[in-house]
């Protein structure tokens, strides 16, 4: 921009120069860097929108958004100081934080879970009951693992008579199709959407249906960075949110802002199919004030299934692993 302002100075003076300063994003802008739970996507898609729209830079905010390698890493690289602010699953970021990390959950953007048990719509899965004598594919390492003990727990099943196939994750489409699994834990989108385009029916058990109630993807920080600059982290879960907020109201923008970025993400269709079926039900719990902040019974609850899973969420239990300091006093209405 320098031979640009140069010249600009030299023709048309201090006019030209707020305009020329006005194009650069950076000019006063705090840099603030946040890792994603995994590439670009429907549950990143509020945060692209609000860096489309300039929610960020209206915030003072220079956002660099990095790709992530799943939920537990980005915890980890959050707990770290290697990034700033991280987008993960609340349960696997709670998890984390379980063993001492010093991090926080700071807002949700999506205040339930999507996640549930997957099965071919004539498999004869309809509760937990009937996941004993069937097999189940799960990833060695996966944030879903804690899900599926937690409700093998709560539902008080006999885990010795499940069939636990361990395998990658990327192949769960085609063994379910092939009927090498009867099951398969996950997002709904990601599953039933191809496999509905092959013409194969499918059905979900939701976890939060069947007393695994917890809370969703989470914007999390490392304490320290959060009292070291508690206005900054305020201005940005607050444009996030209205990011969010903006996609429910017009989720075939929003998808068109993901893709003008990331063009070899979903094909369109399938994103907007995605988002407003499955994703955006679950920007607000039942009995959300707003979007954001979860009621404390869904809390509550992720406190008590945790601990069933892990044993112990360390000290201060549930409460010590987030904080509603950072939330506007105005949250976003829920969709």
């Amino acid at each position: 921009m320098g031979k640009n302002l140069d010249y600009c100075l030299r023709v048309a003076g201090l006019g030209c120069l707020a305009a020329a300063l006005a194009m650069s994003p950076a000019v006063g802008a705090e840099k603030l860097k946040l890792t994603l739970n995994w590439t670009p996507g429907n549950s990143d898609i509020g945060i692209q929108y609000a860096d489309a729209l300039g929610y960020y830079k209206e915030a003072g905010i220079d956002l660099e958004i990095e790709p992530g390698k799943g939920s537990g890493v980005t915890s980890q690289l959050v707990a770290a100081g290697a990034t700033d602010v991280g987008l993960a699953n609340g349960p696997s970021a709670i998890g984390v934080a379980a063993k001492g990390a010093p991090i926080k959950i700071i807002a949700l953007v999506l205040q339930t879970s999507e996640l549930g048990i997957i099965s071919l719509d004539d498999t004869p899965i309809s509760s937990p009951k009937d996941l004993e004598g069937k097999s189940i594919l799960l990833s060695p390492g996966s944030s879903l693992i804690p899900l599926f003990d937690a409700m093998v727990k709560v539902n008080g099943l006999d885990k010795s008579k499940i069939n636990i196939v361990s395998g990658d994750a990327s192949a769960e489409i085609a063994l379910l199709a092939e009927r090498k699994v009867d099951a398969v834990p996950d997002a709904a989108g990601p599953v039933m959407m191809p496999l509905e385009k092959k013409g194969i029916k499918t059905k979900i058990m939701f976890f939060r249906d069947v007393g695994v109630n917890l809370v969703g993807m989470s914007l999390i920080a490392q304490e320290k960075k959060l009292q070291e600059n508690p206005d900054l982290y305020k201005r940005f879960v607050d444009a996030t949110l209205r990011g969010f907020a903006a996609a429910a109201k017009n989720p075939e923008a929003a998808v068109d802002a993901l893709r003008s970025r990331y063009p070899d993400a979903q094909e369109k269709s399938e994103l907007l199919e995605e988002l407003t079926k499955y994703i955006i039900p679950t920007f607000c719990a039942k009995g959300a004030t707003g979007m954001g902040k979860a009621p404390a019974d869904l809390w509550a609850s992720t406190g008590e299934v945790l601990t069933q899973s892990l044993g112990s969420l360390g000290d201060g239990g549930i409460e010590s692993k987030y904080t509603e300091a950072f939330l506007p006093a105005q949250l976003p209405s829920c969709p």
